[in-house]
């Protein structure tokens, strides 16, 4: 833009001032005047030309603040504030603000020289200095100064439009670069997102298979150990790759992408139930008491799997949130424009920083928790075009609420393209 710029000056700004001192000249300008007015010009030249050659911040620095200066001379030579070239200042004021960066003091030293020149015009205006003469005074306005005046009016527009016009062209390229820049940048982090996605969705799925051997012996080996604390210490074997076994299969079904939905018609309230069942014994064990109620006779459009898969996340998260003897409601109401879940707990709740930070993935509050339940319910929600709110109040417990629509609208997703193998539900949500 600066280089522009000092091309502009060369080649419209000089050949502009160049014309006007000739034709001053041609038309009777005094001598006098007219030695100055050539002088100014010619250092405006000077300066300009060596702007275009050396681009150096001192060199701008210089040639912008002579250049004022001759601009002033020409005020002052030409009628002073009465002078028909006072409106192409607009031009180098306007340039000033853009091209005078850095330091910082330079727009403002600009601004006060700027201040001075038209203030120092304003005390000698009444001088005999800065009188008019002709050929651009003579009683009424001669030709001569209406001409000039309308050039420089005309002069200021285009120059103040063309700096315009380069400052959108200026950021247009740059928002460009950045757009392209932010692609590529995009694009790279998505290649190695997905390869190691594939990695680490492969090293899960062989790290089953071994998990479910050492399972099954650990299990079989404590029911036939005579030595009561071998049989323990197996158990807790068993437990503790049961544990990593649910690890592996939240984070296989977490990273390797949502297969399609399978819509049918679906009633959310039989699903509920169905989940009330299987977890009333998980249920009793915790101490906790699990509630259901709603409307029976609701049904919409849905992948019933994948709508129990969710619920299923959401209601041992409040199971496990929730201390002995309290109460887990779950309840399936109509809203206006679908069906509205509603899974409450009457845990200790979290605070606003947990549940801001609780909507990431692998983040957890327990444990033993493997911080993906939660995210797979939110994805499998997300899937059927609804939407998974958490509301929660410190000491008052956590509502997790399912919004879905009466016929499911798929959003768009980006499919993992390596897939693994169909991994069995998540049985252990996470917080």
């Amino acid at each position: 833009m600066g280089r522009s710029a000092a091309r502009w000056r060369l080649t419209w700004i000089l050949p502009f001032n160049v014309f006007v001192v000739v034709l001053l000249v041609a038309r009777g300008e005094p001598s006098g005047r007219a030695c100055v007015q050539c002088a100014a010009v010619a250092l405006i030249g000077l300066l300009f030309v060596a702007r275009v050659l050396w681009n150096h911040r001192v060199l701008k620095v210089v040639s912008f603040f002579f250049g004022v200066c001759a601009y002033f001379v020409l005020l002052g030579t030409t009628g002073g504030l009465a002078s028909p070239l006072l409106m192409t200042g607009g031009i180098m004021m306007a340039a000033a603000a853009i091209t005078l960066l850095e330091p910082r003091w330079l727009r403002g030293a600009a601004f006060s020289l700027f201040f001075l020149g038209f203030l120092g015009l304003a005390v000698l205006s009444r001088t005999s200095l800065f009188a008019p003469t002709p050929p651009l005074a003579s009683g009424l306005a001669t030709p001569e100064y209406v001409g000039l005046a309308f050039l420089a009016s005309v002069f200021g527009m285009v120059g103040v439009y063309r700096i315009g016009c380069t400052m959108t062209r200026g950021y247009e390229r740059a928002a460009m670069e950045l757009a392209e820049r932010r692609e590529e940048l995009c694009s790279e982090n998505e290649d190695r997102t997905r390869a190691l996605e594939g990695m680490a969705a492969r090293l899960a799925h062989e790290v089953k298979n071994p998990l479910a051997a050492i399972k099954g012996l650990s299990t079989h080996m404590a029911r036939n150990a005579s030595d009561p604390k071998t049989a323990e210490r197996l158990a807790i074997v068993a437990a503790e790759a049961d544990r990593l076994q649910s690890i592996v299969e939240g984070f296989l079904t977490f990273s390797r992408g949502l297969d399609d939905l399978k819509l049918a018609p679906t009633r959310p309230y039989e699903v509920a139930r169905e989940l009330a069942v299987l977890l009333e014994t998980r249920a009793e064990e915790a101490g906790v008491v699990l509630e259901l109620g709603g409307d029976e006779t609701l049904a919409l459009d849905a992948d019933s799997r994948k709508l129990r898969q969710a619920l299923l996340n959401l209601v041992l998260n409040a199971i496990q949130a929730s201390p002995r003897g309290a109460t887990v409601h779950l309840e399936v109401a109509r809203a206006c424009d679908g069906a509205r879940i509603t899974v409450r707990d009457g845990g200790t709740g979290m605070t606003p920083e947990v549940l801001d930070r609780i909507r990431k993935p692998y983040f957890t509050t327990k444990e033993a928790g493997t911080g993906l339940g939660l995210a797979v319910a939110r994805g499998l929600v997300e899937q059927h075009g609804g939407r998974l709110d958490l509301k929660s109040v410190p000491g008052m417990g956590t509502t997790a609420t399912v919004s879905l629509p009466m016929k499911a609208k798929a959003c768009a997703r980006l499919p993992n393209p390596v897939r693994a193998e169909t991994a069995e539900p998540i049985v252990a949500g996470a917080r």
